[in-house]
């Protein structure tokens, strides 16, 4: 394991998809406390992404404040695994993702981790962002204790249980279509198309909703496919929803999931309304 991005010393790896690497680690002391612990996201080589355009996409979603979003401490550039990377430092102790959640998370649990992100994304659309690369590895499971985010105190930041990981740097001004991060099967075939917008990051939290609950990915296969095949699929045979899921959770599965931006829930605000109710009433 590399000891160090930049000045920050790791301790532990949490995540390694090879995609999203997430890292613990103690900032310098030139922050502050050199004891609290951080966590360290790599979103990419340098040699695929200049720079000068992953600060232009970091600096306004890196301003937006939500309790369902890391508070960020700063960007650079630096070196993981002896290769020149961009990282990003966050004030949150990560745990885990949902990409491979511990076997002791219940359903209730994973539905309002996803909650805590849609809220985070929908933050990020009232601010004019889009997140553009939601799925299970970027549901950042975060410790009870973890500090929280910025005119938040503890004890109110503690009630998100997860935040929404920076978005994906390593292919530039359109991460989304990187093969591997996110995954196509939770790609909005609009952004596929050119189209996308805020209703693409509810498509994805749909999709990932379907794979945390079920443990399956929303369209089996898409992965092996190429995006102009996978594009057609999804256009003309999307993949229901899972009929043995609670109605609460398959009408909003199948709600994020319709072809039509129109027809699924107007933010991801509703989105994380409904799946809280549905973890109530699980």
């Amino acid at each position: 394991m590399a000891s160090q991005v930049a000045d920050y010393e790791i301790t532990s790896i949490v995540a390694d998809d090879g995609t999203l690497p997430c890292l613990r680690a103690r900032p310098p002391a030139r922050l502050g406390d050199s004891a609290t612990q951080s966590t360290i996201w790599v979103l990419g080589p340098l040699a695929r992404t200049a720079w000068a355009v992953a600060l232009a996409r970091l600096e306004p979603v890196a301003a937006v404040r939500s309790k369902g979003l890391p508070n960020w401490l700063e960007a650079g550039v630096g070196e993981w695994g002896q290769r020149p990377v961009i990282w990003v430092s966050a004030t949150v102790a990560v745990t885990g993702t949902l990409a491979a959640p511990p076997p002791d998370l219940d359903v209730p649990s994973r539905l309002r981790a996803v909650a805590a992100v849609a809220r985070g994304a929908h933050a990020l659309h009232e601010h004019g962002q889009i997140h553009g690369a939601i799925c299970p590895q970027a549901v950042a499971l975060t410790a009870p204790d973890h500090p929280g985010q910025a005119g938040l105190t503890p004890a109110a930041a503690g009630a998100a249980d997860a935040v929404l990981a920076p978005p994906s740097l390593s292919n530039g001004e359109t991460p989304v279509a990187q093969v591997g991060y996110p995954p196509l099967a939770y790609v909005d075939p609009q952004i596929l198309r050119g189209e996308g917008g805020r209703w693409s990051d509810v498509w994805a939290l749909g999709a990932t909703i379907h794979q945390v609950v079920t443990g399956s990915a929303p369209f089996p296969g898409m992965e092996d496919l190429p995006v102009v095949q996978a594009l057609a699929q999804l256009l003309t045979a999307p993949a229901p929803a899972r009929r043995e899921l609670p109605v609460a959770v398959s009408s909003l599965v199948a709600a994020c999931l319709a072809l039509d931006p129109a027809d699924r829930p107007s933010t991801a605000e509703e989105v994380a309304r409904r799946l809280d109710e549905a973890a109530a009433n699980w």
